[in-house]
């Protein structure tokens, strides 16, 4: 996950040098975005911490984007019947990486919203705690791909922090009827974040300014 992470900034910040190489044309006409957010939203009926980081493109208001998104926290259950094993207390993470299309309804200083529409590609990772020894053991793995479809609002609170919020639907396909079950729900959040594009085209004009 850290690699992807790491790769993802390398090429943000390698974007915006090969579009000065291209005509003012193109320049104009697209605009990188990499966008960090940590945000709030809900798995099997629990409150959990998701963060995410996004690189794409905007070309006047359709945005597309490939991101990573995975869960803060494990998600916790006390007390699960594992068969053979017992009762356990399970621990849930949830990754993935997905493509996004946005279609911006509002694109202003201060505020954007838009209706984006994201198919990813991730796992579902379980593990338990051992009674014993107290160590978490692994449990199972799940592959996954969700789908999911919200209505967002960002309001720019500084030209390169922004708050959020908004609601949809995600739906998870799995192998595995009870991932399906957990992590398929109507999603609400909010969220904080940092426009790491903006701050990596500020630097380089400045450094562009003072040579």
């Amino acid at each position: 996950m850290m690699r992807s992470l790491l790769l993802l900034l390398v090429l943000g910040s390698a974007m915006p040098g090969h579009g000065q190489r291209d005509s003012a044309e193109v320049r104009a006409a697209f605009k990188v975005v990499l966008n960090f957010d940590a945000r709030r939203t809900w798995v099997n009926d629990a409150s959990v911490r998701f963060n995410g980081l996004r690189l794409g493109a905007q070309r006047g208001r359709d945005l597309v984007a490939l991101g990573l998104y995975g869960l803060g926290d494990p998600y916790i259950q006390p007390s699960v019947d594992l068969g053979a094993l017992g009762h356990r207390e399970l621990y849930t993470r949830f990754s993935y990486a997905g493509l996004t299309y946005e279609r911006l309804l509002i694109d202003t200083k201060r505020w954007q919203a838009g209706i984006p529409l994201c198919l990813g590609l991730g796992n579902y990772r379980t593990s338990y705690r051992d009674t014993l020894s107290g160590k978490e053991i692994a449990y199972g793995v799940n592959e996954l791909v969700p789908i999911e479809a919200t209505l967002h609002a960002d309001y720019n609170v500084v030209w390169f922090i922004f708050i959020g919020a908004g609601a949809g639907y995600r739906y998870v396909f799995a192998a595995d009827p009870a991932a399906t079950r957990k992590l398929s729900d109507y999603t609400y959040y909010f969220k904080v974040g940092l426009r790491f594009g903006e701050v990596v085209k500020r630097v380089r004009k400045n450094m562009r300014d003072h040579v």
